[in-house]
């Protein structure tokens, strides 16, 4: 008998008792070693998520330790990170590469039940080994900096671009980090907390507090160039409608934050500019190069970890994020 974080309902966290059955040919059954916590358990906790299904086992930023895998024992006794999204196989999406939007797409955490508990069944075909070098600290990252890594793929910016990430959490603080040490780009990142963007700047970008004129403070910082690839990482609807302002002739925005509701777009602005509009959705096949990534020390996880809990603690840790209080990346252990 083991323990998992339920969300019975909006607000309403239990560790309750589990019981883990054996696993088949195709699953794995895993002990957890870190899972993480973010803005999408967050929406799910204050009831913001219209996708989350109550009452739901939480918990899709996994590291665990693999303990049995009938059809892969070569597994045993490893470390490996979860990559959450249950796809079919069969619809247009998944046939044609893009299964990250999956038509009947099933993410652990919010669809179905997650991974923060002691063990759980996962799929093989979902864990990733981790490389023996990569602590755990960093390693429990692999999930949000997959989210990171497709929203830069997607931009397919060059070396020496231009950037803007609008929101400093901790999504548009691995966009940034991966722009700046993966990709040579010149980082602009603006938000509306000062300590958040105290960290943007020590990672090595350039910040403009979401109180001054931006586009202004974009055309001074690229000598009227403006930006030539824009991430919008809040989901805020005013800084999704500000992309058109600060994007430059044929950029390119990237939309990574999910708005609560639909945004207002200027589009005479995007065709004056000609500008060019990519959606991001989760990732594709990025798991490997993420590792690779992190082992090279592409992502710093010290200026993201802020907070730790043990599994018992787990309400305490949701008050704590939903509070927000100098939160960027909260981590449960067993």
């Amino acid at each position: 008998m083991g323990r998992q974080v339920v969300l019975r309902r909006p607000g309403a966290i239990d560790v309750a008792d589990s019981d883990v059955s054996s696993p088949q040919a195709g699953d794995a059954l895993v002990r957890l070693r870190l899972g993480g916590i973010c803005g999408s358990d967050k929406a799910a906790y204050r009831g913001q998520s219209p996708l989350v299904r109550y009452p739901i086992v939480l918990g899709h930023e996994l590291l665990v330790d693999v303990v049995a895998a009938p059809a892969r024992p070569d597994l045993l006794g490893k470390r490996a990170v979860v990559e959450p999204l249950l796809n079919c196989g069969r619809c247009y999406a998944c046939r044609a590469g893009r299964y990250n939007a999956c038509t009947s797409l099933e993410v652990m955490g919010v669809h179905v039940d997650g991974g923060l508990c002691d063990e759980t069944l996962v799929r093989l075909d979902r864990l990733h080994t981790v490389p023996d070098e990569l602590p755990d600290d960093l390693a429990v990252l692999a999930e949000p900096v997959s989210i990171a890594y497709r929203a830069v793929q997607r931009a397919e910016i060059e070396a020496g671009m231009y950037a803007i990430v609008f929101g400093a959490g901790p999504i548009g603080l691995l966009i940034t980090q991966l722009l700046l040490h993966a990709r040579g780009s010149r980082v602009i990142v603006v938000d509306q907390d000062e300590w958040r963007l105290g960290i943007a700047a020590r990672l090595g970008a350039l910040t403009i507090a979401s109180t001054a004129d931006i586009a202004a403070e974009v055309s001074k910082q690229t000598s009227g160039e403006m930006a030539h690839r824009v991430f919008e990482a809040t989901g805020n609807p005013a800084c999704t409608l500000e992309t058109a302002d600060v994007v430059s002739v044929g950029g390119r925005i990237v939309l990574v934050g999910w708005n609560e509701k639909a945004p207002t777009f200027n589009t005479i602005t995007f065709m004056q500019k000609e500008a060019e509009v990519y959606a991001s959705r989760n990732s594709v096949g990025a798991f490997p190069a993420v590792l690779r990534l992190m082992r090279d020390h592409a992502i710093d996880e010290k200026v993201l970890l802020t907070h730790r809990f043990n599994l018992a603690d787990a309400r305490t840790a949701f008050e704590v994020l939903d509070r927000g209080d100098r939160v960027l990346k909260i981590v449960i252990a067993p």
